[in-house]
């Protein structure tokens, strides 16, 4: 699984900065040269903060700021945990007997919205 995205934002309008893009493709690299399974949750979650900007990204910090954008609280964990479940079952089908859906988190951030 490729690193999770930092909660860092730039420019107008704010975009997540990609300090993790080495991290990523190197971890693709090993992956996909070791035969692995691997998700791309870098970009998933780029995709997702991108989407719902920096102050509803920052809700899912540990600290409640936007000082760690590193870590994450139980409801971030909860909400990137489940990029992560649909991320697995959409790839590799058979996962899906060891995953829970929830459909209304799922759509929330399909569509971008802040869950």
């Amino acid at each position: 699984m490729t690193p999770l995205t930092r909660r860092q934002f730039s420019g107008n309008p704010p975009r997540i900065i990609e300090n993790l893009a080495d991290q990523r493709n190197a971890t693709i690299e090993v992956a996909e040269s070791l035969h692995s399974r691997w998700i791309d949750l870098n970009k998933a979650s780029e995709d997702y903060c991108n989407a719902i900007g920096p102050v509803a990204s920052w809700k899912y910090n540990l600290d409640d700021t936007a000082n760690d954008t590193t870590h994450l609280n139980d409801w971030g964990s909860v909400v990137f945990g489940r990029i992560v479940s649909d991320l697995m079952v959409a790839k590799y089908d058979d996962i899906r007997y060891w995953t829970k859906p929830n459909r209304t988190l799922t759509l929330e951030i399909e569509n971008g919205t802040p869950a």
